[in-house]
């Protein structure tokens, strides 16, 4: 029974997400706007965490779901690439050289900004 809850309480989590998901691609279609609606679907994500509207525990464990899982989205890409492995030439392999370079700076870096926000609110809740 108890993983029952707890598988029901990931759903419930994910629905939320993907509410607020949708509700970026509802106003970026509404608006006309030039940016991504996913990217809208963030900004007001992080404006509902931010100002609480919405509190953490709301979404945690769904959120922590999707993130865990999140290296299964890329496989069928990688897939897709290897179809085309005998087209390659020096031009792709600088290409994905680049890709692969860039993607791990964008982790070390997503990595220290964590830490910071980490310890800052570690710090914040030392102060109350």
């Amino acid at each position: 029974m108890k993983t029952i809850t707890k598988s029901f309480r990931i759903m419930s989590q994910i629905l939320i997400i993907i509410c607020i998901t949708y509700l970026g691609n509802i106003i970026q279609k509404a608006l006309h706007l030039p940016i991504a609606s996913s990217i809208v679907g963030l900004v007001i994500f992080f404006l509902l965490l931010k100002f609480k509207v919405i509190p953490e525990k709301w979404i945690d464990k769904g959120a922590n779901f999707l993130l865990t899982t999140m290296i299964f989205f890329f496989i069928p890409s990688v897939v897709g690439l290897m179809d085309v492995v005998s087209i390659f030439d020096m031009h792709f392999i600088l290409f994905f050289a680049l890709i692969i370079v860039s993607t791990f700076v964008v982790a070390i870096i997503s990595g220290y900004v964590a830490e910071i926000m980490l310890s800052k609110s570690k710090k914040r809740g030392e102060h109350q």
